[in-house]
């Protein structure tokens, strides 16, 4: 029988819901046939993705030049992180290729080229809902694992995020049935961003609230002029933050409006322990840093008797933060070269589309990146499938150039 690679699209991706489904519930610990069992899902996922991408490489032609270059040099540079993470240790290879943070991260990005292509969105929206289903079906296990304030972990969220998605290109776009899976969905993504104690998960929805809220205004001039004064203040935060220094910047605001900061001690602690060629190239895929703050919390745990609840070792071989996790991999040629792509495509979405759906996919875009300065460290999950195929999308001028009419006849959402 013959697969479309439609289908193979989907496949790949329901693949992926059904590792991090699968992930949470069983949480597999070492090396054993459970955590392969698990991991093939993941792999299929990549692999899958992998071969449908390469198949349409030719879409890159639709793409200016710039934005090629772009692309061609940011998959160059993740294959170079990547290999920089090989080494003869089987236990470095399952974890370069078996967690969704190390080197199968960087390969998130070719997902660009099946963004390029329109219709491809529409086995998209066809995982999203068999992600929630998944979600919907695992409130059977919440009493099962004690479901309260602080006890979930954080996957349990993962599934539930494109949940952000859906509420910026339109629920109204799916017929009763779906919204009513949709609306079911927000309610227990609230539910268990409550019991993950993830505050990340409701700035996020206030974000995307905030950005519907500016759609709403009638004035188009009012709205760009809007738009361009916050991608204009991130670029000069995020240019000071790497340069007067993330600890700073956190002191000013706080003399304005008080907050709680738990990100501080990770910028410093980062970046004071690369040396200036870590800071340009990054360690590779599996690069570590050493955390005097987990250091002194381990051995607190240690010295009271209570080893399992340490909550991390000083050796560490991943970053909360996004964009530290690009500079401690690839260094800040990583971070510019996604920077650069995932900046320029929310430009483009916003002042330079003729269609809802892409200026929608834009804002998304728009959140990730703001996002990302403190949290939403780049993985290969449902989350990112989404980020590089709205990048794909927008990046396209033929797809930006679409009226409407044109995106819905091409967009078979029921």
């Amino acid at each position: 029988m013959f697969i479309t690679e439609q289908k193979l699209l989907k496949y790949a991706i329901c693949s992926n819901a059904l590792y991090v489904f699968f992930l949470f519930l069983f949480r597999p610990n070492g090396l054993n046939f459970e955590k392969l069992a698990i991991t093939s899902f993941l792999l299929f996922s990549v692999v899958t993705i992998l071969y449908v991408g390469y198949r349409n490489r030719g879409l890159l032609n639709e793409l200016s030049r710039s934005s090629r270059t772009l692309f061609y040099l940011l998959f160059f540079w993740s294959l170079i992180t990547i290999l920089r993470g090989f080494t003869l240790n089987l236990q470095d290879w399952v974890t370069n290729f078996g967690n969704v943070y190390m080197g199968l991260a960087w390969l998130v990005p070719v997902v660009l080229i099946l963004g390029i292509k329109l219709e491809n969105w529409n086995p998209v929206f066809k995982s999203v809902q068999f992600m929630f289903g998944l979600m919907l079906f695992s409130i059977l296990f919440l009493f099962q694992y004690n479901a309260m304030a602080g006890k979930l972990k954080t996957e349990w969220t993962w599934l539930l995020r494109p949940i952000n998605f859906l509420l910026l290109i339109g629920v109204y776009r799916f017929n009763i049935t779906r919204r009513i899976t949709i609306y079911f969905s927000f309610i227990l993504y609230i539910v268990v961003a409550v019991f993950t104690e993830q505050r990340i998960e409701f700035i996020f929805l206030t974000l995307v609230f905030f950005f519907l809220l500016i759609t709403k205004l009638k004035h188009v001039k009012i709205k760009k002029t809007v738009f361009k004064y916050i991608i204009i203040g991130f670029t000069i935060l995020m240019v000071l933050v790497f340069t007067y220094g993330y600890e700073n910047i956190s002191l000013l605001i706080n003399k304005i409006i008080e907050f709680k900061d738990s990100r501080t001690f990770l910028f410093t602690e980062l970046l004071t322990d690369l040396n200036t060629v870590e800071k340009i190239f990054g360690k590779g895929s599996l690069g570590t840093y050493y955390s005097p703050f987990f250091s002194k919390v381990l051995r607190y745990f240690e010295h009271i008797g209570e080893y399992w609840f340490a909550l991390d070792n000083p050796t560490r071989i991943t970053v909360e933060v996004g964009y530290l996790q690009m500079i401690l991999k690839g260094g800040f040629l990583l971070l510019l070269l996604n920077f650069g792509l995932m900046l320029s495509s929310v430009y483009l979405a916003i002042f330079k589309s003729n269609n809802n759906f892409v200026k929608r996919l834009g804002l998304f875009i728009l959140s990730l990146t703001l996002l990302s300065l403190i949290s939403f460290r780049p993985a290969f999950t449902p989350t990112f499938i989404l980020l590089w195929m709205s990048i794909g999308t927008v990046l396209s001028k033929k797809n930006r150039m679409m009226t409407n009419e044109e995106i819905e006849s091409k967009l078979k959402i029921k």
